[in-house]
């Protein structure tokens, strides 16, 4: 059955000497694997927009039964090129693929993982601001999205209270994916001032002011580092992603 569909590239691989097999995110069969025939040449239909975080309309000929559809047409259905042109984005951006990929399930629509991948991937483009503390808040929301989010168990700050000035010891528990004052009896983590002040500035909405106050690199890499460990535990065969060198060369 011929299917079209908006969907974006997660990852591509080389196969034979001219083809790809492409991952999709595609809106209405989820994580779906594609054959793009003679991708490769110098000359193609598909003019080379097969990159990763490319949001596009495909069609491809769809069989539950089959491991690998066959791509037939695409158009681009919103710019996203600029990802790749800016090192701090690209590292954002294919670590967010990357971690969508592990996350999504073959053959089964993930509308709302969708909706936010397409919107980051249009803003990551779209945006003049600095990227490179950016992923811990992907991270949150994707844990969220997939149903195995964490619960916040801290104290709010008082009223009229600066959340820059609060004081309060926070916590991330690993095994019951609670974010509160005290650790639990399992593997957990502490945060320091400026992790506590990220996490609340995304519990409260406040997105802009990630890109806009400065945060340690060490204290965001091990951010990272501890919601790796929360999707290593709560989803089976999390792995290391290969883009994560790139962060080296941005935090």
């Amino acid at each position: 059955m011929l299917t079209d569909t908006t969907a974006i590239v997660l990852k591509t691989i080389a196969f034979k000497e001219s083809s790809l097999i492409v991952t999709l995110l595609s809106e209405k069969h989820g994580k779906t694997a594609v054959m793009a025939r003679g991708a490769r040449r110098n000359k193609n239909k598909f003019g080379g927009m097969l990159q990763p975080g490319a949001l596009l309309d495909v069609s491809y000929y769809y069989k539950p039964t089959r491991e690998v559809q066959n791509l037939n047409h695409i158009n681009q259905k919103k710019p996203t090129w600029r990802i790749h042109q800016i090192i701090e984005k690209m590292a954002v951006g294919l670590a967010t693929l990357e971690l969508c990929e592990q996350l999504c399930h073959e053959h089964e629509p993930m509308p709302d993982v969708f909706k936010f991948l397409a919107g980051f991937l249009t803003w990551l483009h779209e945006t003049e601001n600095h990227t490179g503390n950016i992923f811990p808040y992907v991270q949150y929301q994707l844990a969220q999205l997939t149903g195995i989010g964490t619960a916040w168990k801290l104290p709010e700050p008082a009223a009229g209270n600066d959340i820059r000035h609060e004081e309060s010891k926070g916590y991330i528990n690993i095994e019951s994916g609670c974010i509160s004052d005290k650790p639990d009896d399992g593997l957990s983590f502490s945060l320091t001032k400026c992790q506590l002040q990220y996490l609340r500035c995304i519990k409260s909405g406040r997105k802009s002011k990630l890109l806009t106050d400065s945060y340690p690199a060490q204290d965001m890499k091990n951010l990272i580092h501890h919601f790796d460990a929360y999707f290593q535990y709560h989803m089976e065969g999390m792995k290391a992603r290969k883009s994560d060198a790139i962060f080296e060369q941005i935090l």
